[in-house]
């Protein structure tokens, strides 16, 4: 599975929850303060490099998640591209019109979400959802109830790509290839997406089923098992980050 925690020692791994999500807060307001295409190749380089040495995510990964961004960044790419005006044309054929403005708005979108998708990726992949509830409720003191239903979203995210998985492996079983036009493709999303849908809803079903019959919520305090070493000097770079952050706002 892609988006899934997995354990490590890396330098990320050794952070806790709550300074690794400052700093992908502030990284996603620095994605959305770079305006210039430029800013946001050379900020998407750093975040993967980070990713990858730091988090020591491979390049499999980086390179699928890169796949599957690029399915949505794309597209996007190309018709903001052709819609934006801008006064140094490039390229003019009938009504379409490429211009340099246009072209540094897609990049820059179109960077962005690459930059956003894979941040947040590799905090997923080097942060226990359980630490992360822990930490919420002692740290923040946010409700039990709320800091469970952020650790379950992220457990559902590898269910639901493991439900893709095994959707498409029945129907190749079965001998049903995708179609090749584009009506068929259509179609064909829409059914494998209903069914991803259906099978999410019958496990969230079965897990507050689950919770019910375990009296989940029925205290107002939780205790954890788990112990959470907050280091210093994790809390401080968080801190220069935010710093750093407010410094590139002003200015930018």
């Amino acid at each position: 599975m892609l988006i899934q925690y997995r354990r490590g020692s890396s330098l990320l791994h050794r952070y806790d929850p709550l300074s690794k999500l400052v700093i992908l807060l502030c990284t996603a307001v620095i994605a959305m303060m770079l305006d210039q295409a430029w800013q946001q190749a050379v900020f998407l380089l750093l975040c993967i490099g980070t990713a990858r040495f730091a988090g020591q995510l491979s390049w499999s990964s980086l390179l699928l998640g890169i796949r599957l961004i690029a399915v949505v960044a794309v597209p996007y790419f190309i018709l903001t591209g052709l819609t934006v005006k801008g006064e140094t044309v490039w390229l003019h054929w009938g009504p379409l019109t490429l211009t340099t403005e246009g072209l540094n708005a897609a990049g820059a979108m179109s960077l962005r979400m690459f930059t956003l998708f894979l941040s947040s990726m590799a905090y997923i992949v080097t942060t226990d959802p359980r630490e992360l509830v822990a930490e919420l409720n002692r740290r923040l003191r946010v409700p039990y109830r709320f800091a469970f239903g952020i650790s379950a979203a992220l457990t559902f995210i590898p269910l639901l790509e493991q439900e893709g998985a095994q959707i498409r492996a029945a129907q190749q079983v079965r001998g049903h290839q995708p179609p090749k036009g584009l009506r068929g493709r259509i179609r064909y999303g829409m059914a494998f997406v209903s069914s991803v849908l259906l099978n999410a809803l019958r496990r969230v079903q079965q897990t507050a089923g689950a919770m019910e019959a375990k009296g989940f919520g029925a205290h107002p305090d939780r205790t954890f098992r788990q112990t959470v070493n907050v280091s210093p000097m994790h809390v401080i770079s968080a801190f220069v980050y935010v710093l750093l952050t407010v410094l590139l706002g002003w200015i930018v």
